[in-house]
């Protein structure tokens, strides 16, 4: 996805510049930032490089006269004399700024267009019985690279990267809302709710009411995936299944790239009912799923191994509590591995 160009205006020299400070090194990959303080050099950057911005986020007396057809305007603080424009509160964290510039470039018909094309993403799905070593598996995953994005899309998370979700500015439930509304440019909605910097990886934040994903349609459900899958920013989405046989779940794993079965000795006994539900999934076929054992080989009884087995021996269920996710180089270089050997 191209970069989105947006001009920065504010007489508070601390705040604006801790605010472009933030976006160049949390959002390097999305946002090219130009920083201003004062009206003239702002005035004259406009005039000069009109066709060379996407979106100018100022304080409104440096918008006046500054308000142009083919740029995205928004107010940063209150709007008195240009009210028809959009507004975003000022003073509130930089990731909820952030957050706010998006939504409103998704809902934006003006020249959005030129920039929001869309791309491909991987789409890994991981589903266990083992809720907590699949979510472990999901996150050290997603940790290994900035190009990686983890998406959680159980009820209730075994695990969390965000203890409350009104921290930051969207959620998934903001994201399925999106789709279920039908506005234009959902890829802007996923963009819009991306935390960085703030945990292991890079992620969307959990659902806030667990309806708002039992609720969707079959459309819906398939607007979800196709946007997961078009999104482009990302190489890999890496989605945190639900186990269980609804209609989500379903699609999910039938729309995934590949999908990622980890097991243990405790479970082990789940895994021809497994195999026995993936054979009803349209399309699917064994090259697209990998069994990963999480114990000592010894510890493996299986009547019948199950194909495309990778093992990985140190991922228990008190990596998370031990580690906070952290990965030393060798468990990185075997989860590259895995990743490696999807096909």
């Amino acid at each position: 996805m191209p970069l989105i160009r947006i001009v920065l205006a504010d007489h508070d020299f601390m705040y604006i510049n801790h605010l472009a400070q933030w976006f160049i090194e949390n959002k390097p990959s999305q946002f090219q930032i130009s920083v201003f303080t004062e009206k003239e050099s702002f005035d004259r950057f406009v005039s000069e490089n009109g066709d060379r911005i996407d979106i100018i986020l100022a304080a409104e007396d440096f918008l006046v006269d500054n308000v142009r057809q083919n740029i995205e305007s928004v107010v940063l603080g209150q709007a008195v004399r240009l009210s028809g424009l959009p507004s975003v509160e000022k003073y509130q964290p930089a990731p909820s700024v952030c957050s706010e510039i998006l939504s409103i470039l998704s809902d934006s018909v003006t020249g959005a267009e030129k920039w929001l094309s869309t791309g491909k993403s991987r789409l890994i799905a991981c589903f266990s019985t083992n809720t907590c070593l699949k979510s472990a598996l999901a996150i050290m995953l997603a940790s290994l690279s900035n190009d990686y994005v983890y998406i959680n899309f159980e009820s209730f998370p075994f695990y969390t990267l965000s203890d409350n979700v009104q921290d930051y500015g969207k959620n998934l439930s903001d994201i399925l809302y999106h789709i279920k509304s039908r506005k234009s440019n959902p890829v802007m909605a996923l963009e819009s709710a991306v935390v960085t910097g703030a945990g292991p990886c890079s992620f969307i934040p959990q659902l806030d009411n667990p309806r708002d994903l039992w609720e969707l349609t079959d459309n819906e459900i398939d607007d979800l995936t196709e946007t997961l899958k078009s999104w482009g920013h990302f190489s890999k989405v890496i989605a945190d299944l639900e186990c269980n046989t609804g209609l989500v779940t379903m699609k999910m794993l039938e729309a995934a790239s590949n999908i990622l079965i980890p097991f243990d000795r405790t479970n082990q006994h789940q895994v021809p009912g497994i195999k026995n539900f993936l054979k009803s999934i349209n399309g699917l076929n064994n090259e697209k799923v990998r069994w990963v054992f999480c114990g000592k080989s010894d510890e493996l009884r299986l009547p019948e191994e199950p194909g495309n087995l990778f093992e990985l021996p140190w991922l228990n269920g008190s990596i998370p509590v031990s580690c906070g996710f952290s990965i030393d180089s060798e468990m990185k270089n075997r989860l590259a591995d895995l990743l490696e050997n999807l096909g």
